[in-house]
């Protein structure tokens, strides 16, 4: 008797403790589904230009003027994610808002997980990327603008695909392909560089 009591003390705290695993899982995937703005509480992009920093909410991006373009990219090993419909504010009106730039300017932008990608001054208001059609062969004249975007396909940029916000070069154009490197992932820095 006392072997069936044991087994069945055991049976039971297996149990127990499955359900409190099953409870933590939940838990996290709950968080990662909430709203956007619930969600990345406490987050703030820091900006840096001459040695002063500032802080925006999410909530102050929000109140910036937007650009809602197409968003394509392809990995460096040639996986293809899109295409889909980006929303965020124009990182040219970001830097503006920074100090005053020249043709020697240099953006820093920098993930949470340090990452850091550098443009050249051109490249903030959307010159100089290679694009491509869904064949992936290289096409011209391509209007790119470069954002910080917070939404895809009408939804909070969600931490998978590198919300809060997410460095993203988006197009008016459906079926452009841009190089997936240059696209940060959390960013959290953006430093101006002249």
């Amino acid at each position: 008797m006392g072997y069936e009591k044991k087994t069945m003390k055991l049976i039971t705290s297996l149990f127990m403790l499955l359900m409190i695993m099953v409870m933590v899982l939940f838990s996290g995937c709950m968080t990662q589904q909430g709203d956007g703005d619930t969600q990345f509480k406490g987050w703030n992009l820091t900006l840096s230009c001459d040695g002063k920093e500032s802080h925006l909410s999410l909530a102050d991006l929000k109140k910036m003027p937007v650009y809602t373009g197409n968003g394509y990219l392809v990995s460096t090993t040639g996986i293809k994610y899109g295409p889909f419909v980006g929303t965020g504010v124009p990182l040219s009106n970001i830097v503006q808002t920074m100090g005053k730039s020249n043709e020697n300017s240099r953006v820093y932008l920098y993930g949470s997980d340090e990452y850091l990608w550098v443009l050249e001054s051109g490249q903030v208001s959307g010159d100089g990327y290679i694009t491509f059609d869904e064949n992936l062969s290289e096409i011209h004249n391509q209007k790119i603008t470069p954002v910080l975007m917070y939404e895809q396909d009408g939804k909070s940029l969600s931490q998978d695909d590198g919300g809060p916000v997410r460095f993203a070069l988006l197009t008016d154009h459906a079926g452009v392909i841009t190089e997936g490197s240059g696209w940060v992932k959390w960013v959290s820095r953006v430093e101006l560089h002249q």
